[in-house]
């Protein structure tokens, strides 16, 4: 696709052509290399909507790229140019629930800016009491790293909880625009859940009004929790992954650190175990579950493979199919939290100590995070590829689901190695096919693929939790989502982007 001229008069440098240059904006973090003609670098958030104007002008189109972590193959031009949000990574305004702001001051200093920040703070004071920060928020431009945007915020003890393997790179206008879900989804939701606005342009390079979505809430255990297949165009640009506009700059909402953290990992022998499991922890612990991960005894054995010798687990290899990880907290710093969790495992479930490992966090949370890079080790070791899925169904539903994925995936294609893990707390999967040199699952991928969605839906699931749909399950959405959802999609595309140069492959847009 060629460049035109105005969009290198108004970058100028950052208007990359060059082919070296030009690489790292075409291979994803994952899947195979795409191919561009240039990359669009601004750095103000004026800058974005006149290179959508230009763009809409030419029939240019433009694939969207953060911090190039998205699994669907969104930020992969095939063709389009790439419009990279880098350089809006600076944060904004610090607001308490009185309207107050702090300004942070116009440099990439991260310790600086805190500084400034706790500053600021200390002289809120009214009568020797600083200021409440309950409903506090956070303002930033979306290409700032969802890490960097807590090292702000821990100045103050709030955070941003936002947790994956991936939260040094991932950008928070990516986790809001996708409505990426995480580790601790089961406690706060979806990054639209925790996002209070964003703002930006629209397709056609208007200026888009301030997209509000609402707060987490629990959903009842029989309906599912997490669906980016469902998206909803009246939330604007906060989980409409990049099709009907870009988002600029958010308001984040922030939540306090807690006083104390608890986490152990569980040996459990099938996932109806599991399950009770959950159920038990949310009578005793409610809200103050952050995080419920399942990971399965060959996703752990990757694990501990890849690692070797460095490999730390407070739980030995006693042959359970399946692991949990659960973390609780508490805003009490004086609270025996560590006894009640005991007591819940022992007492209430009558868990032996044997089947039950305590470690600092860091280490509990490193073994989870590393099961996607020992999954990556282990697809090159076998050389017949992978098939990667990430899928959710109701609560009520996930422990015979993923029972009968595995029964039936082993049934139709035994060779093949089947990983599972992820957040049981709101019924997601990811799900990892691995194919040997002998058997690729290649030649297999469409009959799986139909098997694997098939399945999904069979237990009132979605084949898209968190992740987006992107080009990779387009033709998915168009054929699997409800008429209503793809018809509200697609009117608002022609509203918003009515000459479809906004990552014009996603959802199968492209296709219609």
């Amino acid at each position: 696709m060629s460049v035109p001229a105005a969009l290198r008069t108004l970058l100028g440098a950052r208007c990359i052509e060059d082919r070296e240059r030009l690489r790292r904006y075409e291979i994803p973090e994952r899947g195979e290399p795409g191919r561009t003609t240039a990359a669009l670098l601004p750095q103000t958030e004026d800058e974005v909507g006149e290179i959508l104007r230009i763009c809409n002008a030419h029939g240019t189109a433009l694939v969207l790229s953060g911090g190039r972590t998205g699994l669907v193959e969104a930020q992969r031009p095939e063709g389009e140019l790439v419009l990279s949000l880098e350089k809006l990574d600076r944060p904004l305004a610090f607001e308490l629930a009185d309207s107050r702001r702090f300004l942070f001051p116009d440099n990439h200093d991260l310790e600086a800016q805190a500084a400034a920040l706790l500053t600021w703070y200390h002289l809120q004071r009214d009568d020797g009491q600083e200021p409440d920060l309950a409903g506090a928020s956070i303002t930033a431009q979306a290409g700032m790293a969802v890490d960097t945007v807590n090292g702000l915020l821990g100045t103050l003890g709030r955070m941003w909880p936002m947790e994956m393997g991936s939260s040094s790179a991932a950008s928070i206008g990516g986790c809001a625009a996708n409505g990426s879900a995480g580790a601790n989804a089961v406690c706060y939701g979806t990054a639209v859940h925790m996002t209070e606005a964003a703002w930006g342009f629209w397709g056609d390079g208007t200026a888009a009004s301030p997209s509000v979505a609402t707060p987490w809430r629990p959903l009842p255990p029989q309906v599912l929790a997490i669906d980016s297949a469902s998206v909803r165009p009246e939330w604007g640009l906060l989980g409409t992954q990049g099709v009907l506009g870009v988002i600029t700059h958010l308001k984040l909402r922030s939540f306090p650190i807690p006083a104390q953290r608890e986490g152990v990992l569980v040996s459990v022998d099938h996932m109806a175990a599991v399950m009770a499991m959950l159920s038990a922890a949310r009578t005793d612990f409610g809200a103050d579950i952050e995080e419920f991960e399942f990971i399965s005894r060959n996703a752990m054995q990757l694990v501990r493979d890849y690692r070797g010798d460095s490999f730390r687990s407070p739980l030995a290899d006693d042959g359970s199919p399946y692991t949990v990880l659960l973390q609780v907290k508490s805003a009490l710093p004086d609270e025996n939290l560590a006894g009640r969790l005991y007591d819940l495992l022992t007492d209430t479930l009558r868990v032996s100590d044997q089947r039950i490992g305590y470690a600092p966090l860091p280490v509990l949370k490193a073994i989870r995070h590393s099961i996607t890079e020992a999954s990556n080790a282990r697809m090159r070791a076998l050389g017949g590829g992978r098939l990667s899925f990430d899928t959710a169904t109701p609560l009520t539903q996930f422990g015979a689901y993923l029972s009968d994925l595995d029964r039936e995936i082993h049934g139709a294609s035994p060779d093949v190695e089947f990983i599972t893990f992820g957040h049981a707390g709101v019924g997601g999967a990811h799900l990892h096919l691995l194919g040997t040199r002998e058997h690729p699952v290649a030649p297999q991928a469409d009959a799986l693929t139909r098997l694997v969605f098939d399945i999904t839906a069979a237990y009132g699931g979605t084949f898209s939790a968190e992740h987006g749909v992107g080009p990779k399950w387009g033709r998915e959405f168009q054929r699997r989502s409800p008429a209503a959802v793809r018809k509200a999609l697609w009117s608002a595309k022609k509203q918003h982007d009515p000459r479809g140069i906004l990552s014009p492959r996603s959802f199968g847009l492209g296709r219609l």
